[in-house]
């Protein structure tokens, strides 16, 4: 099964100005090398981070022009993890991502903005989560290989305040805006230092 590793080798020599033209290209998500990580302030002095455990994803890379490559993914809200099950259990539960009623996350994204002298860009598509779908923009950097290698890392970074989607209980200790974060083949999962400027697009919540 082709993975996500080949899709951004492909995509980033197409970056480099290989002469190669393809056709479109489907890739699976690799689970075994990816972590879903959030994080949102508690009580505003701390912060609670997680991680997602049963997700599924795909890219379709259109080589010709990376501006119609696509991507998809689906999480499983019960999968969320903590690392403390009474928490787990709140976040699960009705006041949060209400897990039985909806009981997954899917994004799935519209355009590719690329720039090709840092590898680095956005994904803009829109997120449905709780039973409501918003506009959602994520940055995209490329932190490991180069473009001859035989592997590369990238980091998936955004945000989202989570009262948009109708997940308003517990306001008080925890925050409105949670922090996104996508790692793939890296070993160190975290969020670069310097982030590119991000489209944001308009929309009432």
């Amino acid at each position: 099964m082709k993975t996500i590793r080949a899709l951004f080798i492909a995509a980033f020599m197409t970056l480099g100005f290989a002469h190669v033209c393809l056709a479109a290209e489907k890739f699976t998500l690799d689970k075994a090398d990816t972590i879903i990580r959030f994080n949102v302030s508690y009580f505003i002095l701390t912060r609670v981070s997680g991680h997602f455990n049963d997700f599924t994803g795909s890219f379709v890379i259109d080589r010709d022009d990376l501006k119609n490559s696509s991507v998809d993914m689906v999480i499983q809200t019960d999968s969320v993890d903590t690392g403390f099950a009474a928490r787990d259990s709140e976040i699960r539960g009705p006041g949060l991502f209400n897990a039985v009623l909806y009981p997954e996350m899917r994004f799935h994204s519209h355009i590719f903005e690329i720039r090709p002298e840092d590898n680095a860009g956005h994904i803009i598509g829109e997120l449905s989560l709780h039973g409501v779908t918003k506009p959602m923009v994520l940055d995209l950097h490329q932190v490991a290989g180069k473009h001859n290698s035989d592997t590369v890392g990238f980091v998936v970074t955004g945000q989202i305040k989570r009262s948009d989607f109708g997940m308003d209980g517990f306001m008080i200790p925890v925050g409105d805006v949670v922090t996104l974060l996508v790692c793939y083949n890296v070993q160190d999962c975290k969020a670069p230092d310097t982030k590119p400027e991000m489209y944001k697009p308009q929309y009432n919540p």
